[in-house]
Formats: C-alpha cells, sequence, structure tokens
C-alpha cells in the first residue's frame, strides 16, 4: 500500500470514528417504557393510516372541521381518554385527558385543511378532486394523527410501567387561519401543563430548532355614504377612496419600520359597480415581523394611519382583529433531550418505490434530485446559537402563543419530497401517501418517548422551566387578542358561508 493510500485509509477510519462518537452523544438506551410506546405505535400502523388517510379524504378548512375533529375524539376515546368538546367557543376544539396529577404533558393535535388545494393522492399532475376544493397542502392530516397516536403511546407505557402523571391532547383547530390556539391559550385551555409537544410535516427528520415571525391579522371596515357617482357624486362618501389612502399610507410607512418587517394586505370589499359611490370598503392585513413587539410597534402606527384615511374621506373607520400570535420561543433544554430521542428511535425508513415517487415529485417541480429525494437523515440542532439569533422561518403560526406560556417541544419530520413547497398541490399529493405516513410514524415514537422522558425525570422538566423562565423575565408575554375578542367566524376569516365552499356540504 502506497503512502498516499494510507493516509487515505487513515483518514476514512477517523471519519467514521467521528461519526460514530457523534451519534454516541446525540443518542441514548430507550427505557423500558418508551420501547414500549414504540413497540404499541408499530401495532397501532393500520389504525394510524386508516385515521391519517380518513382526515385527508374528507378535507375541511379552518373552524369547520367536524369530520376530523370529531374522528380524532373516536380514536381517543376508544383509547381510555376523556374528551371535553366545544372548548374556548369553538366546536371543533377539544382537550381529551388521560390521568391525574404532576406531571402533566401536553401534545397538540391540529387537523384543518387549505382553500382551493383539492388533488388526487399521488397523482404527479394537477388534477383536483372537486373543483376548488380544500386539500392537505400542510399535512395536519397527519399531525393531528401522530400527535394522537404518541398520546395514547405514552398512557400504555405508563401503565405497563406504573408511570404516574396526565396527559392531554388538545384539539386545536383553524392553525392555518393562526386562530385556534391563540383563543384556547387566552381563555386558559392550556393552563396547568408543564411542557408542550408538537411537530410538523417537512423534508427533513429533526428536533425544531427555529423560531417563526409574529403576526396580526386584522381587517380594517371604512363605512361611507352612496350617491349617483356621476349625477350627484358630491351628496356621497367614498369608503373605496378611504382603502386606498389606508393603503397609501401603509405603504409610505414600509420605509420607517425595521427592515425585516412584512405587511401584506388585499382589498376584501370595494364596492359594487362604478357607477356608485361606495358605501362600504374592507381591507385585510398581515403585519409580519421576527418579534412580537416589531408588529406592535407597526400595529399601533397602523391604527393612526386608518384614523387618517377617515378623516379624510369623512368616512367612519372600524378594524376587526381576527388573529395574532407571538414569535416561536425554542427550549435548549427540550431540544437536546428531543434530538436524542429522534437520535436513538431513527428516522423513517423508505423503500426504493417511496425514493423513486419522490424524485418523480422533485421533477414535476421543475427542479433537480440530487441525493435521496426523501430525508434519511437526521439533522441535529446547533445549540451554540441562542433565541433569538437563530434560523427563522418565513410563516407564523399559533404555536408561537403556546411556546411562551410553556415549554415547547417541536419536531419535523420527512414527510415530504426535497424542494416540495408547502401549501401546494405537490405536496397535497403526498400528505396521504406512503412516505408521509411513515414519517408520520416515525414522529409519533419521537414525541412519545420524549414525554415519556419529561414524567420519569423530573430534572428535565426543572430545568425547561428555569430556561423558559430566564426568556420571560427579558421579554414579558401578554395574550395579543383583547380579553372580549370573539373568535372570528367561517365567514369572518374566508369572506364566505361554509355551504359556498365546494365539496363542503351545509
Amino acid at each position: 500500500m502506497s503512502r498516499s493510500q494510507r493516509i487515505f485509509c487513515l483518514y476514512v477510519v477517523t471519519a467514521f470514528a467521528f461519526i460514530a462518537l457523534v451519534q454516541a452523544v446525540f443518542a441514548q438506551e430507550l427505557t423500558p417504557a418508551q420501547k414500549a410506546a414504540v413497540a404499541w405505535i408499530d401495532g397501532a400502523k393500520a389504525t394510524f393510516e386508516e385515521t391519517a388517510k380518513y382526515i385527508w379524504n374528507n378535507p375541511e378548512l379552518s373552524l369547520v372541521e367536524f369530520k376530523s375533529s370529531a374522528r380524532l375524539q373516536e380514536y381517543l376515546t376508544k383509547n381510555g381518554f376523556k374528551v371535553e368538546k366545544g372548548v374556548a367557543g369553538m366546536p371543533t376544539a377539544f382537550v381529551a385527558t388521560w390521568g391525574s396529577g404532576k406531571p402533566a404533558i401536553g401534545f397538540l393535535a391540529e387537523f384543518d385543511a387549505l382553500p382551493n388545494l383539492s388533488q388526487h393522492s399521488g397523482q404527479l399532475t394537477r388534477s383536483e378532486i372537486v373543483s376548488g376544493g380544500p386539500g392537505h397542502g400542510c399535512g395536519h392530516n397527519i399531525l393531528g394523527t401522530a400527535a394522537s397516536t404518541a398520546a395514547i403511546a405514552t398512557k400504555v407505557a405508563m401503565e405497563k410501567q406504573g408511570i404516574k402523571g396526565t396527559i392531554k391532547v388538545f384539539g386545536t383547530p383553524a392553525e392555518e387561519t393562526v386562530v385556534g390556539k391563540v383563543f384556547m391559550a387566552r381563555d386558559g385551555v392550556f393552563d396547568g401543563t408543564d411542557i408542550m409537544i408538537s411537530w410538523h410535516p417537512d423534508e427533513v427528520n429533526r428536533v425544531d430548532y427555529t423560531s417563526m415571525l409574529a403576526v396580526t391579522s386584522v381587517k380594517f371596515q371604512f363605512r361611507g355614504k352612496s350617491a349617483h357617482a356621476a349625477a350627484a357624486p358630491e351628496m356621497g362618501r367614498s369608503a373605496l377612496d378611504a382603502v386606498e389612502l389606508m393603503d397609501a399610507g401603509m405603504n409610505f410607512m414600509r420605509e420607517h419600520v425595521p427592515q425585516e418587517v412584512r405587511i401584506m394586505y388585499v382589498i376584501t370589499k370595494g364596492g359594487e359597480v362604478p357607477n356608485n359611490v361606495p358605501p362600504d370598503a374592507e381591507v385585510w392585513y398581515f403585519i409580519r415581523a421576527p418579534r412580537r413587539t416589531q408588529v406592535d410597534l407597526v400595529w399601533n402606527w397602523m391604527q393612526d394611519v386608518a384614523k387618517g384615511a377617515a378623516l379624510m374621506t369623512q368616512t367612519k373607520m372600524s378594524y376587526n382583529i381576527l388573529a395574532a400570535a407571538w414569535e416561536v420561543l425554542p427550549n435548549k433544554v427540550l431540544v437536546k433531550m428531543g434530538d436524542a430521542n429522534v437520535t436513538s428511535i431513527g428516522p423513517p425508513e423508505f423503500t426504493p418505490e417511496d425514493q423513486k415517487f419522490g424524485e418523480a415529485i422533485v421533477k414535476s417541480l421543475g427542479k433537480e434530485v440530487k441525493g435521496s429525494a426523501f430525508d434519511t437523515t437526521v439533522i441535529h440542532p446547533d445549540l451554540s446559537k441562542t433565541f433569538p439569533d437563530i434560523e427563522v422561518v418565513k410563516a407564523s403560526s399559533d404555536w408561537g402563543n403556546v411556546s411562551w406560556m410553556f415549554p415547547t417541544l417541536l419536531f419535523n419530520a420527512a414527510t415530504k419530497a426535497k424542494g416540495t413547497p408547502n401549501h401546494s398541490w405537490q405536496m397535497v399529493c403526498q400528505t396521504s401517501t406512503s412516505p408521509a405516513l411513515k414519517a408520520g410514524l416515525a414522529v409519533s415514537k419521537w414525541m412519545a418517548a420524549s414525554a415519556l422522558d419529561c414524567l420519569t425525570k423530573p430534572e428535565i422538566i426543572s430545568e425547561a422551566w428555569k430556561e423558559h423562565n430566564k426568556s420571560l423575565a427579558e421579554t414579558k408575554y401578554y395574550h395579543p387578542i383583547p380579553a372580549d375578542l370573539k373568535v372570528p367566524s367561517f365567514k369572518d376569516l374566508y369572506g364566505i358561508e361554509p355551504g359556498a365552499v365546494p365539496g363542503v356540504k351545509k
């Protein structure tokens, strides 16, 4: 063997030794309770898939997820949980509870779909099941199913090993409109929980150590006076003029807000015909930024802009806050523990057929396939970074409010081929297929194992809360919606009645 060959062999051996050392650091031996939970989940595969596919086949928009919510409630009830329905003023919100006393571990379960994303499962071209109908473009059909499965598995392991504590599954509707958890949090539904656990479909396998954007969703209404636009325009006061002046003011504001702030809007009502002065008009805004304080800065200024637009047009202004969420606050203590469980249990196991399907998905997106289409690795968090100096995902979720109230652990699992955008038909066509369901089963195991760590190692909860309280000392949490604000109606969110949605019965 030549000298260069010996050096190369030494390099390879050293590299493999380093990888083994890293894996040993992150991995840990599963306890008997965790092994029992994992075994139960493997045995529940058929029920898991049946439940996830049922919800996928019955996609329902925010606040009208009656079939999806009922199916998860039935699943939990059959496995010994007691269910409280219709919490926080939302018919599809629920709390399923098993056990008693401390600690109390919560699982967050989502199940809503998105509008205009109906798509046949596994179909590699755009192919609607119902024209204009909803579809699961974020994988919430698997999300709620996996969270419920993890909770049941945790309960089974607790019974076998004599572990004390309480398990709760919070059925949280309307995540896609950032509504459900916001109102549940304000109304005290989550109170008394020690640790929260959830996940979201993704293209990677990891414990999530990122943040998300804080957001306020609000609609401004202007009321003017109708008149004949040609014969007597002086008699009218245009509400549309007020909306346009407000939009102009907001666009000038953009120069003077923090660089990271995003201000988005659509005019939802602007009049009916050009020859009548519009008496009513409405504009819907999203304010997004990495920190809640940045959103509040814009929100306070925005109200003055709206008042000015009303004064200039002699119209009356009102507004309707639909939702408001904080950025996500991760917890290093829980992230480290969760990462060890992901490493020990391992990522989903995809077959060559799964990868071939994923490659076709990637090609349908006009992208080049590089390596495996479905990720088979585990990405470890960079714990040298500390919030807020961590990656910020350019999206928002009502998880944010929960994460500032309780130490919260989030996972991601590779349910979609690399490069698949959420809220796309390519995502919908994957979320009831074999790869996505395998990833959902894997993340159920990660969540159950992590819950059992919290239940049996009190130091994890105490250290997680110590870290959490330090964050609260630096940034005081408050509910970002008024105390008397009512849950928005379906029409408030979408501008139509549920019966007008294609594929949704009245």
